[in-house]
């Protein structure tokens, strides 16, 4: 089991937030910066390596990091320092306030995506019953998570990624 920590910028409609229902269903816990364990694995749009199933070793032994916030504020990520960043692949949108677009993920979506590359299974089936849009996440993204999980390394979950936006293009 993968400890799941959020740390809640408070920037969304609380009846709305993910991060929110995750922490009120026992499925992360709300942590401030200070406490983010060293070595921990940070969910980061501006990461520099892509997550991959090579990044367990991290995520069991420090735990998994969401930073909750609106995407309209994403230039103000903060720099934590003593983590491993790490961005998530190519993947669409279910929930409904951006539904199909990439890479737009709530945060829920983001830890769900994560798990399931990390090869967690039993645990990201936790949010299947929590959110309603899971079942659409994984109609959108089911095949392309299930290659990204056998993955070797980021290098790896990168090429997948660039033959997927390839595939796509030529359509």
């Amino acid at each position: 089991m993968i400890n799941v920590m959020v740390q809640d910028r408070c920037q969304c409609d609380p009846k709305k937030c993910t991060a929110k229902r995750m922490i009120k269903f026992g499925l992360a816990k709300n942590t401030g910066i200070a406490s983010i364990p060293s070595g921990a694995l940070l969910l980061s749009p501006f990461a520099e390596k892509a997550l991959s199933p090579a990044d367990l070793k991290f995520a069991k032994r420090s735990g998994l990091v969401v930073m909750d916030m609106t995407w309209a504020n994403i230039d103000n990520f903060p720099d934590i320092r003593q983590t491993n960043a790490r961005a998530l692949p190519y993947l669409l949108a279910a929930n409904p306030v951006n539904w199909g677009k990439p890479m737009r993920l709530n945060s829920a979506e983001a830890v769900f995506a994560s798990l399931l590359i990390l090869g967690q299974k039993e645990q990201a089936e936790e949010y299947m019953t929590r959110f309603n849009w899971a079942p659409e996440f994984i109609k959108l993204n089911g095949e392309l998570l299930e290659e990204y999980a056998k993955a070797k390394d980021s290098t790896d979950i990168v090429r997948i990624q660039n033959e997927y936006i390839a595939m796509i293009r030529e359509r």
